[in-house]
């Protein structure tokens, strides 16, 4: 049954970049969401020591992009290293208190949005993302990756470590945000909804595919602490099946 589900998953994957998993028992500690990544790869990325599964849960009182209730761009995981992971899971622990008029993940393939942008006209944006070396940077972090955002069939892409990097060093065009605006309207023509309810997955390709999750809300059992909002469960895979 196993080996089923797995050669049907991998069949999903090489076709899409993704695949959505519905009905998955929600462990505690992340432990499903974990076994289930079993069918693309063995090699984790770790936080904290031996950490493999983050939990996180919006929050009206942050502006962490992994807690926030704003509205999220269009992005890769971790883009800021020399070797990005090569998957995301993400688990729905709970989903948001006004689904599915919020929380929504949305999924652009690489492939579909540089031929949204080809068909649109948009070749300046097409230069920025593919011929020009820009620098990505995290603002908690020293240092920062240096380089086409896409190259080799493959992207590394976030809005924020764009901002970051120009905060710091002021060398991307004075138009880039410009070149944002559009690319997310690009991705959002060439995706759909995704909603994710109790125990449902998400593994999505880190490199060939941007993700997206959009605006989240609250419901307060007692103001201001004492509320319900989305919680996911997030990991990354080192490696996946070969194309």
């Amino acid at each position: 049954a196993w080996r089923d589900f797995q050669n049907d998953a991998l069949a999903l994957w090489k076709k899409h970049d993704y695949v959505v998993v519905r009905n998955l028992p929600v462990a505690r500690d992340g432990a499903s969401l974990l076994l289930l990544s079993l069918v693309l790869g063995k090699r984790f990325k770790s936080y904290r020591g031996d950490k493999v599964v983050k939990h996180f849960r919006m929050s009206p009182w942050t502006t962490d992009l992994s807690h926030t209730l704003q509205e999220g761009h269009f992005h890769t995981d971790i883009n800021t290293t020399v070797a990005p992971p090569l998957v995301t899971g993400i688990q729905c622990r709970l989903p948001d208190p006004d689904a599915p008029n919020h929380g929504e993940v949305r999924v652009a393939r690489l492939s579909d949005l540089l031929g949204a942008l080809r068909d649109s006209g948009a070749m300046p944006t097409l230069s920025f993302l593919q011929d020009l070396d820009v620098t990505m940077v995290n603002d908690n972090a020293r240092g920062g990756w240096t380089g086409r955002i896409v190259a080799d069939g493959c992207i590394r892409f976030h809005p924020e470590t764009l901002r970051a990097a120009q905060r710091r060093h002021n060398n991307l065009p004075s138009n880039f945000e410009e070149h944002l605006a559009i690319i997310k309207d690009a991705a959002l023509s060439v995706s759909a909804p995704i909603q994710l309810g109790v125990g449902d997955a998400l593994l999505v390709s880190n490199t060939r595919a941007l993700h997206y999750r959009g605006e989240c809300t609250v419901t307060y059992n007692s103001f201001p602490r004492d509320f319900n909002s989305r919680e996911i469960y997030v990991l990354h895979l080192l490696d996946e099946p070969p194309l």
